[in-house]
């Protein structure tokens, strides 16, 4: 399969633009072929208190023995990808579902992360359009004591290209409904590596990351949180798994 990373570019300030900073390298450094643009749209509700394990007994009533600590809570994810239509996806994750992904520092972020571990999230897909809306509309009328909605992100007209053997989807993330009153988060880059399926196969996923990996360090744009390989990834939801990892509240 194409080996895609995903990166986050968060805003350092209100007058930086990570978005026109990824185009301005790209337009620098390569010719690019123009794709149709593609939009996000992302929910996250977050588990609530209620439905989360009850407090710690005290060490006394343990005999010594440790307990232990109770899982984080859980996430449920909505996420629309207009290049993944008609469908729309539906996860849940959890604080523990790790992963190869590094936060934002200052310095490079090219330093080695461990390997995948952990359980894969839980994916499902529904027609996207009416259907998805209804859906969201239960979960914030029916399971509201279950369910917390925490934030909704969205990028419009995102820009596309091809550049040899990549193909990029860059585009600003905002958080905020439609009503208005949206904020600037940063920019998201999608970088697919789009050789021949049995070249990539013959050299593995571990080359694919590299290559990919290669092609964002040549753009030298510090601070990046960046997605790789993330549990589950093979089982047939493509970049989904990652978009849900990159896209969840640290």
């Amino acid at each position: 399969m194409p080996v895609t990373a995903l990166y986050f570019l968060p805003a350092s300030g209100p007058d930086s633009n990570p978005t026109q900073d990824i185009l301005a390298k790209l337009t620098s450094y390569y010719d690019l072929s123009p794709l149709p643009p593609w939009t996000l749209s992302h929910r996250i509700f977050r588990e609530t208190p209620f439905t989360q394990p009850s407090v710690q007994p005290f060490p006394s009533l343990t005999n010594g023995v440790d307990i232990p600590k109770p899982p984080g809570p859980r996430f449920l994810q909505i996420l629309s990808l207009s290049h993944h239509a008609p469908r729309t996806f539906v996860a849940i994750t959890t604080t523990h579902n790790a992963s190869q992904i590094r936060a934002p520092t200052p310095a490079s972020s090219n330093i080695s992360a461990e390997a995948a571990s952990g359980e894969p999230a839980t994916i499902i897909s529904i027609a996207a359009g009416p259907s998805s809306e209804e859906f969201i509309q239960l979960i914030v009328s029916k399971f509201g004591p279950l369910w917390q909605q925490r934030q909704i992100l969205s990028a419009g007209y995102g820009h596309a290209f091809e550049i040899g053997d990549f193909r990029v989807r860059v585009g600003e993330l905002r958080q905020g409904g439609s009503g208005g009153g949206q904020m600037g988060r940063g920019a998201v880059c999608e970088v697919t590596w789009i050789r021949e399926e049995a070249e990539q196969e013959q050299e593995g996923w571990e080359v694919g990351e590299a290559v990919v990996k290669g092609f964002w360090e040549g753009l030298a744009l510090r601070g990046a949180r960046e997605v790789y390989w993330v549990p589950g990834l093979g089982d047939g939801e493509g970049t989904i798994r990652q978009w849900c990892e990159l896209l969840r509240p640290r």
